[in-house]
């Protein structure tokens, strides 16, 4: 199956409100910091545009570059949380429901009962 690449026409709906949002929090907090677009930029080392691009919410720019604004904005402690195993009720859910109900000890090579 030939790979295809998420545009701005192909992202889920759900995922293109995410990034919008995430983009919109960036940029308040940017402002709330004082700081202009040029000064993030010049603090990230990224471009101008990409500064742009990311307070838009764009889907195809790299999370790297928006993982690097949230850092200059002294917002990384966010990074751990996000698709945290703990938290991922649904994932444990399904992990617990493949174990087995019981252990079966000759098969594993167990106790033999001779003690």
């Amino acid at each position: 199956m030939p790979r295809q690449n998420l545009s701005e026409d192909t992202t889920p709906f759900a995922v293109a409100r995410a990034i919008t949002t995430l983009g919109q929090n960036i940029a308040r907090a940017r402002i709330r910091r004082g700081l202009r677009q040029l000064d993030l930029a010049k603090k990230t080392g990224l471009a101008l545009g990409t500064i742009r691009r990311i307070e838009e919410g764009s889907p195809t720019t790299a999370l790297s570059a928006y993982f690097t604004v949230l850092w200059a904005l002294g917002l990384e402690r966010e990074f751990n949380g996000l698709a945290s195993p703990d938290r991922d009720e649904e994932g444990k859910t399904l992990e617990s429901a493949r174990q087995p109900a019981r252990v079966d000890l000759k098969s594993k090579g167990g106790l033999d009962g001779d003690f």
